[in-house]
């Protein structure tokens, strides 16, 4: 489990970190990573895990702070049967630019991967799933699926998707889907109606938004994750 977050300095600050894991046949790394840095922060950071056969490597991001994240965990599937999960959450507000996304290169037989991403943009920040999916010619039997979905909360935010799939083997199972959406005026208008405010709705509404990723981190660092994502959005909204 890592955290990671930084005091706000007077100039520009840069954070370059480097992670590598090597999973061993038949063992499982849940590597949790919650990262909310100052917004004079850049973040550059590298992961990558190397899995061997039967292993299995989690990946658990979330990506609150920073001007600028550049962020894609890599999963190398070296041996056979092995099994990458990525999950992550970005959040940008004002000023912000969260670039991140999740690398996976099939290399053995028989191995699957799976990447959720959820981002939320906000306060005219920037979201993006920069991503690549790579089947080798030996990987026999891959399977990988990948889902995006980003929610922008204003008209000045913005939210992108750049997949790429470099598939060599025609029995490979790959599928792909990416969804973009706003919160729409009659979920605002049902909270409201209710005597919840505008401000809390959209809390609410964020909070369903990124729960199945929320759910999966330990306690501690899952109500962490909570109450940072409610204070960027009352920042932001």
């Amino acid at each position: 489990i890592e955290g990671c977050s930084a005091p706000r300095y007077e100039t520009t600050a840069l954070h370059a970190g480097c992670v590598e894991l090597y999973v061993m046949q038949g063992a499982k790394i849940k590597y949790s990573s919650i990262e909310n840095w100052s917004k004079n922060v850049f973040n550059l950071n590298t992961k990558r895990a190397n899995v061997y056969r039967d292993g299995v490597i989690e990946w658990l991001n979330g990506n609150m702070g920073s001007q600028t994240t550049m962020l894609y965990p890599a999963s190398v599937l070296i041996g056979e049967n092995s099994r990458s999960e990525s999950l992550g959450i970005a959040f940008a507000g004002s000023g912000q630019n969260q670039d991140t996304g999740t690398k996976v290169i099939h290399l053995g037989k028989n191995t699957s991967s799976i990447i959720k991403s959820k981002s939320i943009s906000s306060g005219g920040g920037i979201c993006s799933y920069r991503g690549l999916v790579k089947v080798h010619t030996l990987a026999e039997n891959a399977k990988s699926h990948v889902e995006c979905d980003s929610l922008i909360l204003d008209e000045k935010s913005c939210a992108n998707a750049y997949p790429s799939m470099d598939i060599k083997r025609t029995d490979s199972i790959i599928s792909h889907e990416a969804k973009i959406g706003k919160i729409s005026e009659e979920e605002i208008f049902y909270l409201t109606s209710r005597g919840i405010s505008e401000e809390k709705a959209k809390q609410i509404i964020v909070g369903g938004f990124v729960n199945p990723i929320i759910k999966r981190l330990p306690l501690e660092y899952a109500v962490e994750l909570n109450k940072l994502i409610d204070l960027n959005l009352e920042k932001n909204l």
